[in-house]
């Protein structure tokens, strides 16, 4: 096993993970930035992370689909080949979906739900063998505000990330006495290319009948293209002291930004309903 502590990033090749695969590479671990098609789209990613490699930062690409079984067993037993272990993992693969509620296909929701859900679910179950037989770890994972109020038109993201929170909260109940924590990561508008990428409802014919609010959501993936928020690396930096925090101690939650702030009072009720219903039931 190695000396240093040893983080997996996943949606690694550009903001936040980008980010934060670099900061913790810098600050004490060995970073693994896990990616899709680190040999094609992005190579360039890849080559980056191989630069600062070489100039001996310690981080590696590696090849990781979080939708994909194989390719999310392969990427954790590199890491664990190469190091031993894995003690921190952040669930960071996204998408963004807008538009309205009704002119998404089933099988677009599935394909936003297979990342943020399932594609979390597999990473989880990957890591946690070797996380539980050491009895330590920290589960990580980005949601957004998104995850506890609607942000507009869109609904389908929202649910997804909320659907991430709900999981992961379970996790930090059933982990406990494994020393394992688990932390969700809050932000608002960050600096990333995540709008840029956004996919607007898929059935075009339904959203017609919608008349003028079908313009208003062609706008709004444009507008949202020129909005920007902190650098990533300052959501880095959160996610790092969350870390040096000693187990047990770091919150469930940690909202980031201005806007994200709004949610604060939303978490602090429901730890509270949280609180009385795990009572309530004896748990």
């Amino acid at each position: 096993m190695t000396a240093k502590r040893v983080a997996l990033v996943t949606g690694a090749s550009t903001g936040i993970g980008r980010s934060v695969a670099e900061a913790l590479a810098r600050n004490g671990y060995v970073a693994f930035a896990g990616m899709r098609d680190p040999e094609g789209k992005n190579r360039a990613a890849r080559d980056e992370v191989a630069g600062l490699s070489a100039a001996g930062v310690p981080i590696e690409a590696v090849a990781l689909d979080v939708t994909d079984d194989a390719s999310v067993a392969a990427a954790v037993a590199t890491v664990v080949e190469k190091t031993g272990q894995i003690d921190v993992v952040l669930n960071n693969a996204g998408n963004s979906l807008i538009g309205l509620t009704e002119c998404s296909s089933v099988d677009q929701l599935r394909r936003c739900f297979e990342t943020h859900v399932f594609g979390a679910q597999r990473v989880c179950r990957a890591v946690l063998p070797h996380m539980r037989r050491r009895k330590a770890g920290v589960l990580a994972f980005t949601s957004s505000m998104g995850g506890r109020i609607l942000m507009p038109r869109s609904a389908h993201y929202c649910a997804a990330k909320a659907a991430m929170e709900m999981m992961a909260e379970g996790y930090k109940t059933d982990l406990a006495s494994f020393g394992i924590d688990v932390v969700i990561l809050e932000p608002g508008l960050v600096q990333t290319k995540i709008f840029h990428n956004a996919w607007a409802h898929d059935d075009d014919a339904r959203a017609a009948e919608y008349g003028e609010l079908d313009g208003v959501i062609r706008a709004t993936l444009e507008a949202v293209k020129t909005l920007t928020g902190p650098d990533p690396a300052e959501l880095a930096g959160v996610l790092l002291k969350l870390l040096e925090m000693p187990h047990g101690q770091r919150p469930l939650r940690t909202t980031f930004g201005m806007d994200a702030a709004l949610v604060g009072p939303v978490n602090a009720a429901a730890d509270e309903a949280g609180r009385t219903l795990f009572a309530m039931y004896g748990a």
